[in-house]
């Protein structure tokens, strides 16, 4: 006979097996975080600012009125600002509408964490985060191709007489970047419930029954009947959602996001965000300027061939060189070309790392990878720094960007630190530290990389290995799933 009693929430989602259900969940997943690098390709500062500001908004949105009800909305709704952006008139029209969809845009980007990793057990939660990101940079290569495919038709266009605009490729482009929200938004719609540890909070079990039962029976094919959990033990979390629903908006807000910073929670909220802010820092800020950078080591090697130099050495001395400025222009009419070969090469290695991580993850425990990922790109902007073999620097530079695997792995911890009243907020945050870690390293290579070249890469350094350092106070970041 069934046993009626003794199931956690936890025992629950794990029998209700993993399969069909978790695989398309998974796949929308990655579009979703797909769509994000477009928005900042497209029009980067904008979209930060406007990721930025959203971040607390949609992580108090989602803890509070459902992952379901936000995901999908802002979906549409940044669809639907793409749309009017390609349409733009002026640089202020199109300005204002990727604000907006940028600040839509969040939403999913960083409440998916929260929202993917509530249907998973513990045994298979940061593996599941780890594969989205794999998928997220699989769909990733679209991008290059999307602008071979749509940028260079460099004669098709239409005229659209009541707005007195030529609807040329770059506004297509535009457009298709964001299909994948709006597919994503009808899918999930259609095929997705509400996650089960959100309606567990609200004190509605009836309703997280029902949605373990329809993953179980698409998953295993059985019916309803054959599921042997029936009812599911009720712990402290069980209507925690529901407290403080009474105050006012402002109120509510304010005591959703108190206990982010203070006793038990401000510690691993303070390690989350810091580490965010350094992986963003050292991957995406720095990941700015890669390119140009790469670009310029490269024609300086193709002029000097038998020369040593630190990287530093050679951006400095970049534009004095006589054989240089006679083939800048030429060089420069390539960029495009290589920069797309180059975003096409970094995001398949990352697709690769992810996907690697993603299967030895719970041999080796978090703290391996995110502590070994965080010393080798704190020790590799040092030895950058000094490295006399510029081709090696690039390498070593490579190392550095690779921080950017942590972060999912970073989220998968701070998902499991939380309660689920309290999830999606300390995902949106630590997140929106880590877009300020994003916007403010990029300006600070901008401003630094020129004259104070050699004190640029201490930024990183510092950052990693103190990062490393702190992820060994994170609770059970060393457990081992058998």
């Amino acid at each position: 006979m069934a046993q009626q009693f003794g199931y956690s929430l936890e025992d629950a989602i794990a029998r209700a097996g993993f399969g069909k259900f978790n695989f398309i969940l998974i796949g929308l997943s990655g579009c979703d975080l797909d769509l994000t690098n477009f928005q900042k390709g497209l029009l980067g500062s904008i979209s930060y600012i406007g990721i930025i500001l959203s971040s607390h908004f949609w992580g108090f949105m989602a803890d509070t009125r459902g992952r379901k009800k936000i995901i999908a909305p802002a979906l549409c709704f940044s669809f639907l600002f793409t749309v009017i952006s390609t349409f733009a008139t002026s640089f202020w029209f199109i300005l204002i509408f990727r604000f907006l969809s940028g600040f839509c845009i969040c939403a999913p980007q960083s409440i998916t964490y929260a929202y993917l990793g509530e249907f998973h057990s513990v045994k298979n939660r940061a593996r599941v985060l780890l594969i989205a990101s794999f998928l997220y940079g699989f769909f990733g290569l679209l991008s290059p191709l999307n602008a071979f495919i749509f940028i260079n038709q460099v004669n098709w266009s239409i005229y659209i007489p009541l707005l007195d605009i030529n609807y040329g490729t770059w506004r297509l482009y535009l457009l298709m970047c964001g299909v994948p929200s709006v597919i994503s938004a009808i899918a999930l719609m259609i095929l997705i419930p509400e996650s089960p540890k959100y309606t567990y909070s609200q004190g509605d079990e009836a309703r997280t029954m029902k949605i373990i039962q329809k993953i179980y029976k698409f998953n295993t094919g059985k019916p309803i009947e054959d599921f042997e959990v029936k009812t599911i033990e009720k712990d402290s979390e069980f209507s925690r959602g529901n407290e403080n629903r009474s105050k006012g908006f402002f109120k509510f807000i304010w005591y959703q996001t108190v206990p982010l910073f203070k006793h038990p929670h401000l510690k691993n909220t303070l390690t989350a965000c810091y580490l965010q802010f350094g992986l963003c820092v050292a991957s995406n800020g720095f990941y700015t300027f890669f390119p140009e950078i790469l670009n310029k080591v490269s024609i300086y090697l193709n002029n000097n061939p038998s020369q040593t130099n630190t990287v530093c050495e050679v951006l400095g001395n970049f534009d004095k060189d006589a054989n240089i400025s006679s083939i800048v222009d030429n060089c420069i009419s390539t960029l495009e070309a290589s920069t797309l070969i180059n975003v096409t090469l970094l995001t398949s290695l990352f697709s690769i790392l992810w996907l690697v991580t993603s299967l030895i993850i719970n041999r080796t425990g978090k703290l391996v990878i995110i502590a070994t990922i965080l010393f080798a790109g704190g020790i590799s902007s040092i030895l950058i720094m000094f490295i006399e073999y510029p081709r090696v620097s690039i390498y070593l530079y490579f190392l550095l960007l690779i921080a950017n695997v942590n972060m999912s792995i970073v989220n998968a911890s701070t998902v499991e630190l939380y309660p689920t009243t309290l999830r999606a907020m300390a995902v949106s945050i630590s997140l929106m530290f880590g877009r300020i870690g994003s916007f403010s390293g990029s300006n600070f290579v901008g401003l630094m990389i020129k004259n104070y070249c050699f004190y640029t890469w201490l930024l990183p350094a510092v950052l990693s290995i103190s990062g490393g350092l702190l992820a060994f106070t994170i609770p059970n970041i060393n457990k081992r799933i058998k």
